[in-house]
């Protein structure tokens, strides 16, 4: 017996390795709109992750449908990258919907070469509510994983 409801997806975060690279990622290859960055208060960010220590900066962007927030943690020391592969528990990505799928891997690559794809081109899908949809997924270079869905219908 629920007794609450959603109202409304406030944001979707995620952790990364270099602000000073996914900032500018995200800007000129899809266009996010920049807010903010600003470091968090220690004290503040210790108590809300459970992790003494944690000295945080946040960024701010958004594009439409999606208010993103990327942060960098500094510390605490002893930290752990993980890298999990897309079928492993504890993976997490988003998806961007694009116009022009040849166009978006052109631009990754040439930002820059340590994007990886994890298919050679994208696949459509054959099956199911996204039939006609063609995806790809990229690892960004310190692990972060973007699926990137091309779909015909809600193009159109």
């Amino acid at each position: 017996m629920k007794k609450f409801s959603v109202v409304e997806t406030v944001h979707m975060g995620m952790v990364v390795g270099d602000l000073k690279w996914t900032v500018p990622f995200f800007q000129e290859v899809f266009g996010f709109e920049y807010i903010d960055t600003s470091p968090r208060d220690v004290k503040n960010q210790s108590f809300i992750t459970g992790q003494e220590g944690a000295e945080a900066t946040i960024c701010y962007m958004q594009t439409p449908g999606l208010l993103l927030e990327i942060v960098q943690y500094r510390n605490p020391p002893g930290r752990t990258h993980h890298r999990p592969e897309m079928t492993e528990v504890g993976h997490f990505h988003f998806c961007l919907l694009v116009d022009n799928m040849t166009a978006v891997i052109e631009a990754c690559k040439a930002f820059d070469q340590r994007i990886e794809f994890l298919s050679a081109s994208p696949m459509e899908v054959d099956k199911g509510p996204n039939k006609g949809n063609k995806v790809i997924v990229m690892r960004m270079p310190d692990g972060v994983m973007l699926e990137l869905i091309s779909h015909p219908k809600k193009l159109n």
